[in-house]
């Protein structure tokens, strides 16, 4: 049975000689935080947040545990903002000096069953089922997207206006 060491030596390896983002076991981080391993495991989180950025908000997350994830998000974030600042600039507008922070809620059609949840509203919503609809606090919706959990659902209003342009 290989040692906490060689287990993130071998990761820290497949990291830097691949282009891609590798898989870890879900307690990975769990497992060698008490050892003394500091140094490689922070080069190994380096090269990952690296990579994460370099994804721009594209990619599987299927490689990601939940802190990586929360990076990831973080990142698609920083990309939209970048991406509304050039549009703004190319169109000749002052560009945002912070990100849109969106409020209310979001319309979203389940893909998957998924057990309830505490919103950020503290509310419990669910559990929700395959094709179920439901409105939720946008910061939860828009993280569940991202997941590809759910997809916003438009309203037919909205929908018909840009269709017809």
């Amino acid at each position: 049975m290989p040692t906490i060491y060689d287990e993130t030596f071998e990761a820290w390896r497949k990291e830097f000689n691949s282009p891609e983002l590798q898989n870890l076991r879900p307690d990975f981080y769990k497992d060698v935080a008490g050892h003394m391993l500091q140094q490689l495991i922070q080069q190994l989180l380096d090269k990952r947040v690296e990579k994460m950025a370099r994804m721009k908000g594209r990619g599987t997350q299927a490689q990601m545990g939940p802190v990586e994830r929360w990076f990831f998000e973080e990142f698609t974030n920083v990309a939209q903002h970048l991406s509304r600042v050039r549009e703004s600039l190319t169109l000749g507008r002052d560009p945002p000096t912070s990100p849109e922070k969106k409020r209310g809620t979001v319309l979203v059609r389940f893909l998957k069953d998924l057990p309830s949840i505490i919103g950020v509203d503290l509310k419990s919503h669910g559990p929700f089922m395959k094709e179920d609809i439901a409105s939720l606090p946008w910061e939860n919706g828009e993280s569940l997207i991202r997941q590809g959990t759910v997809v916003e659902v438009q309203a037919a209003e909205r929908v018909l206006e840009k269709e017809n342009g």
